[in-house]
This record gives C-alpha cells, sequence and structure tokens, in this order.
C-alpha cells in the first residue's frame, strides 16, 4: 500500500476514534478520489456511515466499490455482511453465492443466511462444508450447536445429539444447548436423561419460561405428576402473553393429580382462548365425567 495511503487512512482511524467524524469523513472522501481504485477506504467510510445510523450512505458506497471492482471478493463478502447486519437474508445470499472463492468462512456465512431464512436443508449442507474445512474452533462450535438445532427441527435425533455433545465443549455453560438436549432426548423417550439436561438449563438459566414449559412436559412423561404441574405453574407465571396450550398442559397436569376442578376449569381457560382447542375440549368432557362419577359414587 502507498505510505501516503497508509498514513491518510490511520489519520483517519485516529480521528474516528476520537469521536472526530467530520474530519474521518473528508479523509476517506479525499482518498475515494485520490485513489478510486482502492477498496479500504470505502469499506472504512461505509463502517463509518453505518456506526451512524446512515445505512443508505454505506450501501451506496459498497455499490460503486462493486461497480468498479466486481470481483473483488474483499468487497463482495463485506458487502454480504453489511446485508445481513441489516437483516437483509435474501440478497445476502445471494451475494455471497456470487463470490467463486474456495473460503471456509463463506460456507459459514451462506449457510447462516439459509439458517435465518428457514432452509435448513441447505443451511445444513454449507455449514458441514464448513466444518469439513477445519477453521476456526470457536467457529466450528457454534455451527455444532447450530446444526443440533436443525437436525433437532429435521427430526433427525441421533445426528442432532452427536452435534449438541461437539458443541458442549464451548457451550457447556449455554442454557439453550441443554434445552436442545433435553428436546433430544425427550423424542427418543429417554426420559430420565432428558430430565438431567432440563434441569441444568434451569439451573442456568431460571428466568426462561420455556425451560419450565419442557420440565413440565418431561415430567409428564416420567408419571410424576406433581412436579409437572408445579413447573407448568412457573411456567404461566414467568410468561407474558399465556396461550391456549399453556392451559391445557396445566389443566393435563392437575386431572392427573386428581384436582378435577381445577382442571376443569384450566381446560374451560384454554377453550375460552381458543374454542377449536381439540385437547382441551377433550380433557374438559374427561373432567366432567370424572367429576360426575365422583358425585354419583359419594351419594
Amino acid at each position: 500500500m502507498d505510505y501516503k495511503l497508509e498514513l491518510k487512512i490511520k489519520t483517519a482511524v485516529e480521528f474516528e476514534a476520537k469521536g472526530k467524524f467530520l474530519h474521518a469523513v473528508q479523509i476517506y472522501q479525499t482518498l475515494i478520489n485520490d485513489y478510486p481504485e482502492i477498496c479500504e477506504p470505502y469499506i472504512n467510510l461505509a463502517d463509518l456511515y453505518q456506526a451512524k445510523g446512515q445505512n443508505e450512505s454505506a450501501e451506496k458506497l459498497l455499490k460503486i466499490i462493486l461497480t468498479k471492482q466486481p470481483d473483488n471478493h474483499e468487497a463482495v463478502l463485506y458487502y454480504a455482511q453489511f446485508l445481513m447486519q441489516n437483516n437483509e437474508w435474501d440478497r445476502a445470499v445471494v451475494k455471497l453465492l456470487e463470490v467463486s472463492l474456495d473460503e471456509s468462512f463463506l460456507s459459514y456465512l451462506i449457510g447462516y443466511c439459509y439458517y435465518i431464512l428457514g432452509d435448513y436443508e441447505l443451511a445444513r449442507v454449507h455449514f458441514l462444508q464448513f466444518i469439513i474445512s477445519e477453521a476456526d474452533p470457536e467457529l466450528i462450535h457454534e455451527v455444532y450447536f447450530l446444526l443440533a438445532k436443525i437436525e433437532l427441527d429435521l427430526k433427525q435425533y441421533e445426528s442432532a445429539l452427536k452435534f449438541a455433545k461437539k458443541a458442549k465443549v464451548m457451550y457447556n455453560n449455554h442454557w439453550e444447548l441443554y434445552l436442545i438436549i433435553a428436546k433430544i432426548y425427550f423424542h427418543l423417550k429417554m426420559y430420565t436423561h432428558s430430565c438431567d439436561s432440563i434441569l441444568k438449563g434451569i439451573k442456568l438459566n431460571a428466568d426462561e419460561t420455556i425451560l419450565f414449559e419442557w420440565a413440565g412436559k418431561i415430567h409428564l412423561k416420567l408419571d410424576n405428576y406433581v412436579k409437572a404441574k408445579e413447573y407448568f405453574e412457573k411456567h404461566i407465571d414467568l410468561k407474558d402473553s399465556i396461550t391456549s396450550s399453556d392451559y391445557f398442559y396445566l389443566a393435563d397436569a392437575c386431572l392427573k393429580t386428581g384436582e378435577l376442578n381445577k382442571a376443569l376449569d384450566f381446560f374451560n381457560t384454554a377453550i375460552k382462548l381458543d374454542p377449536k382447542n381439540h385437547s382441551a375440549l377433550n380433557g374438559k368432557e374427561k373432567a366432567n365425567n370424572l367429576i360426575k362419577n365422583k358425585l354419583a359414587s359419594d351419594v
């Protein structure tokens, strides 16, 4: 790099650090005029604009450099990451697929875009390509974590468990990983292992509502109905927006503990929130029949 160019970029960076936004902008604009084919001033100025919330100005600069240098992989990757940061996932993946570069980080970025877009099959393909490359260890364990979530969603439970265990190297204190493992074991009908994992998740984050929901579901399978009821109650206490399904699970636990009137009340609440909740409708009918039979037997 030209010594004068390098010195001016260093000066602009120092102005940025001191909060002298306009001074830095002026230097970068001068450099762009003087060195129109050099990528760094465009990117640095785009960074500066983005930091100030001026995304349109940032994107305009990135498009200019790509017009001048459409095969500049650094500029394409930067622009794609800019789009990702602004939740433009469709546009980002299109831009990334234009790069004819055999680079592991590219596979990661494309995989992540597809993951956010919900295309798990394509996300898996690119994430596996990234793993084969034996790239950065920290990023690999993030990919293991994401693959565990993907495989769980695709109902590939054995594969999901394999990736989840690999992710534990870096995510051992991450409550969501234990939730994922608990769900995997649940679907594999290994309920004791599922319980152990969900309790570790709760220990790591006792404010996360979904952990208590799954703790309730797991304890139902373990026939520990009292505990299941406690977890469903805790789930509802913590949750801001309570659904029909939430009340159904609590009602079902009450039904199994023999608290029939409570169960009926919760089934009614579930039906009020969703009149088409067939599980709650069936549960209400069952609770009513049990109450009638109990009253008849007491007479």
